[in-house]
């Protein structure tokens, strides 16, 4: 038994070895494991920079469509209602942008201020015809796709300053403000003015005026999308992802989430919880609640992963349930939490030059992390690999002591309140929850070792 008050003590001496049974299918035959292949490589400097297009656009709202501002703004310009709906998002290097750009197309320079950088926007030619025979009063004929004239491409640059205007009020005063530079005649002179950059992220637009349809794509270098510097938990951040929730509410009505009440936390290591039996013993740093003796006490109220944040909780035993009623809300990370992953960088870190620094980095998969060295070590070298694994033996997992389990909904979750009541489904008495990362890996009771608090694994899962 650990001597520091939080660790495993052992029920048992002796130990068994299992092996894991196969599964069958209803058929009586064996599951066969299922591999994806030809999936597109991705690497984590991508996987950073699309993330950073989400703050770096926030024309575009969480649904996918432009802003009523920016819409309002078209419609008053072509007197035709107006949509503009995110298709898709793409990151890749200035040579295969080839096979977006074709001739002849139109091209505008976007600068943003006061940075010297440059980003392009594209415009269907098919659509710049109708769009420019709306503006002239006709009723959007099609016409051959030939280049725009000088007085078209005129006209198309005032959409763009307009469009630009309506947009400006929507940008965080932390982002570059953007203005039209001037025009791109070819496809060589943009792939040339982005000569030098790392990746380039292109974002296509579905555009609707009135009965017409078309695209327009965004180029943006990393350099610019390295501007960008978000908050990692700041109010516009807190902010959007409420818009994204209330927006989405709707679609995941039937799609259902445990919330957790959470009463206690442990330090266990790796090792230990490899080799946790049923009849061993947690000891728990801190117990908020006492279950075993029907007695209520706080509870943090916790759903998915808990990293944005959580409900604190006063916890009752009413009617003989154990009820939760919100005092107050917390965001945030754990500080237990965030501690242990400090120097470790995550997708919000600031991104600066780190694209470029790719460079010299394998182009792998963000899934492969045997591909990188770390801390000057190959990890696909066989000794130092096997050496190396067991250092993770000895590193800390934060054990969670959970009293309940509530199924909720996404509408539930953005609706709950300070001074709401939770039935959390539970009599005092019933056995708790342990989980790690969310996951629950033992049931048990509590229990007192030599003054100690702690829970007994009464069965194991998974």
């Amino acid at each position: 038994m650990s001597d520091s008050g939080a660790g495993k003590a052992h029920g048992t001496s002796e130990r068994t070895m299992r092996v894991q049974a196969p599964t069958f299918n209803k058929a009586g035959r064996a599951w066969r494991d299922f591999s994806f292949g030809g999936l597109e490589k991705v690497s984590r400097a991508e996987m950073i920079l699309a993330q950073r297009l989400v703050w770096l656009l926030p024309g575009i709202g969480s649904t996918g469509s432009a802003s009523q501002g920016v819409r309002d703004r078209l419609k008053e310009l072509f007197d035709e209602e107006v949509r503009l709906v995110e298709d898709y998002v793409h990151v890749t290097a200035p040579k295969g942008l080839r096979k977006y750009l074709v001739d002849p197309t139109f091209l505008a320079v976007l600068a943003p201020l006061p940075h010297k950088t440059r980003g392009f926007l594209e415009i269907e030619l098919g659509l710049a015809h109708a769009a420019i025979d709306l503006l002239l009063g006709g009723a959007g004929e099609t016409v051959a796709l030939r280049p725009l004239t000088d007085i078209e491409q005129g006209v198309m640059s005032y959409v763009i300053l307009e469009t630009l205007k309506a947009l400006s009020p929507r940008i965080d005063p932390g982002l570059p403000r953007l203005r039209l530079e001037g025009l791109c005649q070819s496809v060589d002179e943009a792939v040339q003015a982005l000569d030098g950059e790392s990746m380039v992220a292109v974002v296509q637009l579905k555009a609707v005026i009135g009965a017409h349809s078309g695209f327009l794509r965004i180029f943006i270098p990393a350099t610019v999308l390295g501007l960008t510097n978000p908050p990692a938990n700041g109010p516009e951040q807190r902010g959007r992802r409420a818009a994204m929730l209330a927006a989405n509410a709707g679609r995941l009505s039937r799609v259902k989430t445990p919330l957790r009440a959470e009463i206690g936390y442990a330090q266990i290591s790796a090792s230990e919880l490899a080799e946790l039996r049923e009849r061993d013993v947690v000891l728990v740093d801190q117990l908020t609640a006492r279950p075993d003796k029907g007695e209520g006490g706080k509870a943090q109220l916790r759903v998915g992963s808990g990293r944005s944040g959580c409900a604190e909780a006063d916890v009752v035993v009413e009617e003989g349930r154990y009820k939760a009623r919100i005092t107050a809300f917390t965001l945030g990370e754990p500080a237990n939490q965030r501690q242990g992953e400090e120097s470790a960088p995550g997708p919000e870190e600031p991104v600066g030059e780190a694209p470029v620094e790719d460079e010299e980095a394998p182009s792998e998969e963000s899934t492969n992390p045997t591909a990188e060295p770390v801390g000057g070590i190959n990890l696909e070298q066989g000794t130092l690999k096997d050496e190396g694994a067991e250092l993770l033996n000895d590193i800390p997992l934060q054990i969670t002591v959970e009293l309940s389990r509530v199924p909720v909904t996404a509408e539930e979750v953005v609706s709950l309140k300070v001074g709401q009541v939770i039935d959390l489904n539970k009599v005092p008495g019933e056995p708790v929850d342990l989980s790690v990362n969310g996951k629950v890996v033992a049931r048990g009771e509590l229990v007192e070792v030599e003054g100690h608090l702690g829970v007994r694994v009464l069965s194991l899962t998974g």
